[in-house]
This record gives C-alpha cells, sequence and structure tokens, in this order.
C-alpha cells in the first residue's frame, strides 16, 4: 500500500479539480496529523486488524478532529468536508473506507448562488476591458464551457478562422467526457485574430501564463471580478460573480429562446442520449446557436423598432407558435394514447386545441428543466 498508487488512479480516472481537492486534502491532513501519507495507510490497516472496537475507529475521531481544527482555521464547513475527503479517499482505494462519521464532517451546507450578469452587463464588461478581456468574454459567451475546458485551450486546438462564420469548434469536456458541439461567432473570430499576434510563440496556450502553461482559473474569475468592479457592478453579499456565469448566462438565452433543452445541452457540452445526438444535425445546431448569439452580442447597438422590426417580431410570435405546434404534435404521436386520441378527434379546432395543450405542456417541462440545468452549480466552487 503506498499514496502513488492512489494519486496515479486519480490523475487516470478523476477530473483535474478533484486530484487537486484530494492532494490538497491529504497534504493538510499530514501536515496536522504529523506523519507522511504512507505512515498513515499503515496505521490504518493496523487498527483494522485489531479486535478492539475503539481501537478499530481510532481514525473515525482523528478526521473527525481534523475536521474541527479545520473550521477553527477559518475554513468554511463547505471547504473542511471537501479536504476531509482527501484522507477518506486514500483509505476507500485500498478498501478501509471511514464510515459512521458525524453529520458534521460529511455534510455540505448551501453556499451562495451566482450571480449572472445580464447581457448588458457583460456589454460593459467587454468595453472597459483590454483585448485578452474581451476575448475572454466574447469567446466565453459564445462556447459556454466549464472553465476547466476553457483555460486549458490550446492555439493548434481553435479550428481554421478563415471559414465563414459561425464556425464550428468540438470539443471533448474533460467533467462529463462528452462532446459540445460549439461554435465561434464572427465577433469572436475577429478578435481571436488580432488576439493571437500578441501571444507568445514558445507557449501553445491561448491563454498562457508566465510560466509555459495556461492561465490559472481562478485568475480568471479575478479578471471577471475586476472587471465588474471597474463598470459598478453591485453584487450581492450573498451572491458570487465567476466564469461559470457564462455558461448560466448562455443556458438562460437559450431558454428565453425558446431553444430545445437538448439542443442547448450539446451546444454546452452536457450529456444527452447517443439518439438525440446523432438526430439533432449540425444545420439545427448553427441555427440555435445563431438565434442565441444575437441575444449575447456583445456590440449590439440600439436602434428604434420600425416597420420591419415589427414584421420581424410578429414572424417570431408565429414560429414559436408554430413550435408550440410541433412539441405537442411529437407528444402526441409518441405514445399509444396520443395516437389513439387524435383518432377519436372529429374537428380541426378540436385536434389544434388538443395538440396546443400538449406543445405547452412540454414547453411548461423544459423550462423546468432549463431552470434545474442553471440552477444545478450553485454550490460548485469550480
Amino acid at each position: 500500500m503506498n499514496v502513488k498508487a492512489f494519486i496515479d488512479y486519480i490523475q487516470q480516472a478523476k477530473s483535474k479539480a478533484t486530484l487537486k481537492n484530494y492532494t490538497q486534502g491529504l497534504k493538510k491532513f499530514t501536515a496536522w496529523y504529523g506523519k507522511d501519507a504512507n505512515t498513515i495507510l499503515k496505521e490504518r490497516f493496523e487498527d483494522l486488524q485489531s479486535q478492539d472496537m475503539n481501537t478499530r475507529r481510532r481514525f473515525n475521531r482523528e478526521i473527525e478532529k481534523f475536521h474541527r481544527h479545520l473550521k477553527r482555521e477559518g475554513y468554511t464547513q463547505n471547504s473542511a468536508v471537501a479536504y476531509t475527503e482527501g484522507i477518506r479517499a486514500l483509505f476507500r482505494f485500498y478498501d478501509m473506507d471511514v464510515k459512521d462519521l458525524p453529520t458534521e464532517v460529511t455534510r455540505k451546507v448551501r453556499t451562495v448562488k451566482d450571480y449572472v450578469p445580464t447581457v448588458q452587463q457583460y456589454r460593459d464588461m467587454f468595453n472597459a476591458g483590454n483585448i485578452l478581456d474581451r476575448t475572454i468574454i466574447s469567446m466565453a459567451l459564445d462556447l459556454a464551457w466549464r472553465i476547466g475546458d476553457f483555460a486549458t485551450i490550446r492555439k493548434d486546438m481553435l479550428p481554421n478562422l478563415e471559414q465563414d462564420t459561425p464556425i464550428p469548434f468540438d470539443l471533448l469536456t474533460e467533467k462529463e467526457e462528452v462532446i459540445s458541439k460549439s461554435f465561434l461567432s464572427a465577433q469572436t473570430v475577429q478578435l481571436l485574430k488580432t488576439y493571437m499576434k500578441t501571444l507568445p510563440k514558445d507557449n501553445p496556450c491561448l491563454f498562457p501564463n508566465g510560466n509555459g502553461s495556461h492561465y490559472d482559473p481562478e485568475a480568471i474569475n479575478k479578471r471577471m471580478k475586476v472587471l465588474a468592479k471597474k463598470v459598478k457592478i453591485k453584487i450581492p453579499r450573498s451572491k458570487r460573480l465567476r466564469f461559470h456565469c457564462f455558461r448560466k448566462r448562455f443556458l438562460s438565452e437559450c431558454a428565453n429562446a425558446n431553444i430545445p433543452i437538448t439542443t442547448a445541452k450539446i451546444l454546452v457540452g452536457k450529456s444527452v442520449s447517443t439518439d438525440m445526438l446523432t438526430y439533432l444535425s449540425e444545420v439545427e445546431h448553427k441555427k440555435a446557436f445563431e438565434l442565441v448569439h444575437e441575444r449575447l452580442r456583445l456590440t449590439e447597438v440600439k436602434a428604434t423598432l420600425n416597420a420591419r422590426d415589427k414584421e420581424i417580431e410578429a414572424l417570431k410570435k408565429e414560429i414559436e407558435e408554430l413550435k408550440i405546434l410541433n412539441r405537442g404534435l411529437l407528444r402526441a404521436l409518441g405514445s399509444k394514447e396520443g395516437r389513439a386520441e387524435l383518432e377519436r378527434i372529429d374537428t380541426t379546432k378540436a385536434f389544434a386545441t388538443y395538440i396546443t395543450e400538449l406543445g405547452e405542456q412540454e414547453l411548461k417541462k423544459e423550462r423546468e428543466e432549463y431552470k434545474r440545468l442553471i440552477e444545478e452549480n450553485n454550490n460548485n466552487n469550480h
């Protein structure tokens, strides 16, 4: 038994964030306990060979004391729980799990929610930033990726920027290991062409640091907070601003534009069924992206609503009504009961009413799913 085998496994099987949490937790525990991890593993093994229950449960008490130590040092409840997970995961790896810990040692509390800037606030931040800030904001709103995937983009990962926009940009996401079928807007492409001329040639990263690697994700978060403060965005004390809010804004605009949630998930790299991934075409993804991007455009100029604008709005309303009918029809045809009901309907008006009701039910379900999707990462600090 040794800690190296455990770390090697985590590097291969888990995310970088998990590896970081476990290694930091182990480092803090061994420093507090006063012994290295291999010695601790040996002690745990010997304790479990004992017939004395008090000896077998010794590390239950040690982990509980470590948790109290972290709280006294000023760590939040969630951070204290996360750091105890390092030693617990090491024990689990060797089938020596520490069970029946007090709830206070394992329970995470609901943290503050994200503050998701409005599109106009993102425009203000964009206008106040330099070329790096502008590229990050524009690209982050296009891709809506998690920060771990975004910060590690290499220059050689970018698609050919001379194509017609929007340009497809696919990625195998780190956390869920699914394909994100994203796009780069004309606005982002233009920024990238200018921004890339400023990059050092000896660093392969799109967002390089001074040490030959990529920008630290937390450094990106800090840049966004500085920009928000610069343009006087007031963030309530109960909320936080972080990179993940780009993803939430994108998904919120998908919901506002009535983009089917499966399409939205594909655009941001959320897991969907293989059947749906095959069924939906890149043309549909592109149309959805273009619709959402229009709502997220950072350089939009306000204009008065003229007759043409009113005509466009009327067409949009008509399209939304057709989408509701389409959802209802798909639901009706997708079940035996629905098909039987269609056969019983004997008037066009009754048919339209039935299909519209089904469509509105589907739309309501989709909006509820969007709400869960947008809020699901409020407790995630990464």
